[in-house]
């Protein structure tokens, strides 16, 4: 069996505090924080983060933590990821990044197919399986989306967090995981399944995949250079915009 990574041998580490985390000392820290809010901000801090009245928050037990992780990754962006991004993005032309990022999100039909599967969605498993044998011929391994372009087959990204949510697995608690970013207990579970269904973590040696998993990271990264600034200057706490933003998104898409 393929051995699990240290990150996620350290996620499970960190969530102990999430399944012991009650309702009832959730609302004392959420009435704790209220009472220390400036009140010249209240207005525009309900106005920022304002949600309907069915939408639950996601609990925050490891704040801390969580704050700490969010301030290395924000620093790792702006020192590390963006300059080599930007970097990247100055001598390797766009045709030649699409058709990388074209090429790794074909590699990644397991994750989705397995997944699809998983959640009884047989229709959009039967569509992954035809787009994966157009684009890896007619498309070259995938760096040309033939089936999108030309015939009109296109599926939802998914993965095993999703699955979990559509099985109705509480999502826990909020977590923000050093080098992947904003998380949940469920999505960190779900992080470790895909693991196993990800093919860059069977290449020959961990080297190599790492190196594979970098690039691509650094091509994604590079048609998205300004998405994250405009999320965190326009807010008046980027932890908060970035945590409402993550949990809004994901329960869409388990929802959709």
């Amino acid at each position: 069996m393929k051995q699990l990574p240290v990150w996620a041998l350290l996620v499970l580490l960190v969530l102990t505090p999430c399944l012991g985390w009650s309702a009832d000392t959730a609302m004392d820290n959420a009435q704790a924080q209220a009472v220390l809010e400036d009140d010249d901000f209240e207005d525009d801090f309900d106005t920022e983060f304002e949600t309907s009245e069915n939408q639950e928050t996601v609990s925050d037990p490891l704040y801390y933590f969580n704050y700490g992780m969010y301030v290395f990754n924000d620093k790792l962006y702006y020192y590390g990821l963006k300059p080599v991004a930007q970097g990247y993005k100055a001598v390797v032309p766009v045709p030649a990044r699409k058709g990388l990022r074209n090429f790794f999100h074909n590699l990644m039909f397991p994750v989705r197919f397995v997944n699809n599967v998983l959640q009884a969605d047989m229709g959009s498993a039967a569509e992954e399986v035809g787009i994966f044998v157009v684009n890896s011929t007619a498309g070259v391994l995938g760096f040309y989306e033939f089936a999108q372009n030309h015939m009109d087959m296109y599926t939802e990204d998914e993965d095993f967090g999703q699955t979990l949510g559509v099985w109705k697995v509480p999502e826990g608690c909020y977590l923000v995981l050093p080098f992947f970013g904003p998380s949940s207990f469920r999505d960190a579970v779900g992080e470790v399944g895909d693991f196993f269904l990800d093919p860059l973590h069977y290449l020959d040696t961990w080297e190599a995949a790492l190196g594979a998993t970098a690039l691509d990271t650094i091509n994604e990264v590079s048609f998205r250079i300004g998405d994250y600034e405009a999320i965190t200057e326009a807010s008046l706490d980027p932890y908060q915009a970035i945590k409402s933003g993550y949990i809004q998104r994901r329960r869409a898409q388990v929802d959709k």
